[in-house]
């Protein structure tokens, strides 16, 4: 009998045993499966900022790079045009009439001429966007705005 009940303390004890081990592998993966949840949400944040920028960059190239084209051919022709049609020598003075009908002195000439007048139009652009974006026009009175205080 005491063996008997022995054996039956001994199945008692295992089965708890198993019952706590139950428990703890049940919180384990409950607190494994909350920090999975969480590192997912870290990552879909990452990958939302990432894309945000990505997309920002790319918006901004695509917006700019005309502008910087031009400030680059700019720059390029105009110091290819001093260097190669009116070199700063005598003999540059003497061959500056002659040089500047050669066709690549006209084609640096184009670039530099219609490079600056592209430049110029885009800061006008650019400080028209500005200027409305800084004065928004009220809807409910066309004639004055919101950054504007009229006095009657």
């Amino acid at each position: 009998m005491l063996l008997r009940n022995r054996d039956v303390k001994n199945e008692n004890e295992n089965e708890n045993e198993n019952e706590n081990e139950n428990e703890n592998e049940n919180e384990n993966t409950k607190c494994f499966t909350h920090k999975r949840e969480y590192i997912q949400k870290i990552y879909n944040v990452f990958i939302f900022c990432i894309n945000f920028i990505y997309k920002g960059i790319k918006l901004i190239i695509r917006v700019s790079g005309i502008y910087l084209l031009w400030i680059i051919l700019h720059f390029i022709a105009s110091h290819l045009y001093v260097r190669l049609c009116v070199p700063n020598t005598i003999m540059g003075f003497i061959l500056s009439p002659f040089m500047t009908a050669t066709p690549h002195c006209q084609g640096l000439r184009w670039i530099v001429y219609n490079g600056a007048n592209m430049i110029s139009n885009m800061w006008i652009i650019f400080g028209a966007w500005i200027c409305s974006s800084i004065l928004i026009i009220s809807k409910d009175n066309p004639n004055s705005s919101t950054n504007i205080v009229s006095e009657s």
